[in-house]
């Protein structure tokens, strides 16, 4: 035991125990937080085929005739025995309205509503998101955009499944394949990020391309507060004024999935996510910052042990230590993407995850700081 502690310098065993505890933390706090979405499943609750609850899938909708064209029918096919779709078409100028009238005739769980909602009284898209879920016939009310469009015609059942493990509300996931790998990356980040708060009973954000909640519980809570939906995201509104500890649940399952057509730059990317940033201070349960302390901690391993191997580069065995430390971090976050690649349907990210775990800590900072 002498011999070992004698084998480095008081200094050196503090820079390896620092370096541990840093590891330690990232690493539990992974398991923790990300164990639900990322190393657990959903678990197989499947009703007799006459007690699916009933859902109304609502979307809104302001000049996206060719969105709605290539969409529609994906939603309007689902295999699901009891369901309704409930269009809000808002200020529409282009050909939408004929092709609802079309689409109406054809299938009859088509529901459609106009509005010519006034951006003075609140953001449009709060309005008629409000619109929508006091249009749905059923208790259950499912959200997706526009934008986003869903691949499996089991996508209805996957979320229903999620709800029916006792839960209100239920959050999904959106992918971004039109987009960077850097931008994908960042957004699967968040989003196992909020998904597995929302497991372990912190729910504070979620997105509304994919989200299940109950009308009476949109009631209950007065509706969506057009007032903060100016200067908000409307679903981030939502989320926040009905997520609670109890109440959350997640859909993990590669049919529950929606897939987003939007491309975003840099620019773009950064002005969704000042906007998305005052949206967590509508959670009370919550910090404006949901992921900066653990990048901070990530930062401080990182920076410590590359600095380590930096300077003690002659001590082969110290070296061999610090090295190893970052190798089992790496592989750790490898792990954690192949774990939920299939059931996000999120692929093609396994190498620029590694990378975005060193440079997503200086993302998160100056987000913090700056935008």
């Amino acid at each position: 035991m002498n011999t070992l502690i004698s084998l480095f310098s008081p200094m050196e065993w503090y820079a390896i125990g620092l370096a541990f505890l840093l590891f330690l933390f990232i690493t539990i706090y992974q398991l923790v937080i990300y164990r639900q979405p990322a190393y657990s499943r959903n678990k197989a609750y499947l009703p007799a085929p006459d007690t699916w609850p009933p859902v109304s899938v609502i979307l809104c909708v302001t000049n996206e005739y060719k969105l709605l064209k290539r969409i529609l029918p994906t939603l309007l096919e689902q295999d699901y025995p009891c369901y309704e779709v409930i269009v809000v078409n808002d200020r529409s100028q282009d050909n939408s309205e004929i092709l609802l009238r079309v689409l109406q005739e054809q299938y009859p769980h088509l529901q459609v509503r106009t509005t010519h909602t006034d951006d003075s009284f609140g953001r449009a898209p709060a309005l008629a998101l409000g619109m929508a879920v006091r249009a749905a016939k059923y208790e259950l009310v499912l959200c997706i955009e526009a934008h986003s469009y869903v691949k499996s015609p089991h996508w209805i059942r996957s979320m229903a499944m999620a709800y029916g493990n006792r839960k209100e509300l239920v959050l999904g996931h959106r992918t971004h394949y039109r987009c960077s790998k850097w931008i994908r990356c960042d957004f699967l980040q968040y989003a196992l990020h909020y998904m597995g708060r929302a497991a372990t009973g912190r729910p504070y954000t979620g997105t509304g391309a994919n989200l299940l909640f109950k009308k009476s519980l949109f009631y209950d809570n007065n509706g969506l507060n057009v007032r903060l939906s100016r200067e908000h995201f409307p679903d981030r509104v939502l989320i926040g004024e009905l997520a609670s500890r109890k109440n959350c649940g997640i859909c993990v399952q590669a049919a529950g999935v929606t897939h987003s057509r939007i491309k975003l730059d840099v620019k773009s990317w950064n002005r969704y996510r000042k906007t998305e940033k005052r949206s967590f201070s509508l959670s009370p349960k919550y910090t404006k910052y949901p992921m900066l302390m653990e990048s901070i901690i990530r930062l401080a391993f990182y920076g410590l042990s590359g600095a380590c191997i930096a300077v003690f580069y002659p001590r082969l065995e110290l070296v061999l230590i610090f090295a190893s430390l970052l190798f089992l971090r790496l592989l750790s976050v490898l792990l954690l993407y192949l774990g939920v690649r299939n059931i996000l349907d999120d692929k093609g990210l396994a190498f620029p995850f590694l990378a975005w775990d060193l440079m997503a800590p200086f993302v998160h900072i100056y987000r913090a700081v700056r935008l």
